[in-house]
């Protein structure tokens, strides 16, 4: 036997507390039967008939839950050739990403790398997660090319309202994003690799680089790190008064310095790749070609051969079950009790 939806096994686990409350009240009316109707309440026959209406629920139930996993009567396995891949491009939409030390800005030249670097692997599905100082998803994981790019064409600062820039929270996001599986039957193939795109002027505000690239690793995310920016100070355009510098308390402007030496860390540590943005097409090309060939490196893996599905049989014989056990509890015992 195998199954489609292997990932809602964990519903399964519901029937641990269902045995408990069922056990308590299958106690509990029998205590109340004797307190109501005496002694004769509490035969033999009643606690059976009692035990047995536990079990029918308990059943019942349990091949419904059972049936969300998607059981099929395989034909054993075949070994098939696993090409794919999710890439989750991450952008930095923090207010220092409008500083214009690169032109015409560094969340423009981010948006266009990003863009540049998703035409050329035309394989696998896309997302697009924001992030400053907390996450946002901006496109879930998609095939949809078009719907892609709009949203990455709409990415801002003001689509997310805590600034800052947190790596840690934001990788955290993409990781979840990352693990939503590709819609699949018992003929569908492996999940495809994992990889992720993110793009940003390295100021970290938060810290915890070092405890994010080792969750990458363990998790064996392929990271791709493009660094926006130019050496050097310049000055926060604010983006909620256009035409003017964002300025601290003391009405200071503020300004803002490229940081790659946390985004070099970050690809470091966690056995990526780091270029720099404005490397312009050689590097959107360079990555490009790292991610295709990942997406075309072939993998023999077994999977379960087709089968045939057994989930509706399933369904049917949980919901007899529970018919049986409502029929059951409104038959009178031959006592009339």
């Amino acid at each position: 036997m195998c199954f489609a939806w292997p990932e809602h096994s964990g519903y399964l686990l519901l029937l641990i507390p269902l045995a408990v409350l069922l056990g308590y009240g299958f106690m509990r009316q029998i205590e109340a039967r004797e307190l109501l109707a005496g002694e004769a309440a509490g035969s033999d026959f009643c606690r059976k008939r009692l035990f047995f209406s536990c079990m029918l629920q308990f059943s019942g139930i349990a091949l419904l839950l059972l049936a969300l996993t998607g059981p099929q009567c395989c034909r054993g396995t075949r070994v098939m050739l696993r090409k794919g891949a999710d890439v989750v491009f991450l952008l930095d939409v923090s207010s220092s990403m409008l500083a214009a030390d690169v032109s015409p800005d560094r969340l423009e030249l981010a948006r266009h790398a990003a863009l540049r670097i998703s035409s050329l692997v035309p394989e696998g599905r896309k997302a697009l997660l924001l992030f400053a100082g907390a996450p946002l998803v901006q496109c879930p994981l998609t095939s949809d090319r078009d719907a892609f790019e709009a949203l990455l064409g709409m990415a801002s600062p003001a689509l997310v309202e805590e600034q800052g820039t947190a790596f840690g929270a934001a990788l955290d996001q993409a990781l979840k994003l990352a693990a939503v599986p590709a819609s699949r039957g018992g003929d569908g193939a492996p999940g495809e690799e994992k990889i992720m795109v993110l793009i940003s002027d390295g100021e970290d505000h938060e810290g915890g680089v070092a405890a994010a690239a080792e969750k990458l690793r363990r998790n064996g995310i392929s990271l791709f790190v493009l660094g926006a920016g130019s050496r050097g100070d310049a000055l926060v355009p604010d983006f909620l008064h256009p035409g003017e510098m964002k300025r601290d308390e003391a009405g200071n402007a503020v300004k803002t310095r490229f940081t790659p030496r946390t985004l070099q860390q970050l690809a470091r540590e966690s056995g990526g790749m780091y270029a720099d943005a404005a490397g312009g097409e050689r590097v959107y090309g360079l990555v490009a070609e790292r991610i295709n060939r990942i997406v075309e490196r072939s993998r023999l893996v077994p999977v379960p051969s087709g089968g045939y599905p057994l989930y509706h049989y399933l369904l049917g014989a949980g919901m007899g079950l529970l018919m049986a056990e409502r029929f059951l509890r409104g038959k009178k015992d031959p006592q009339g009790r």
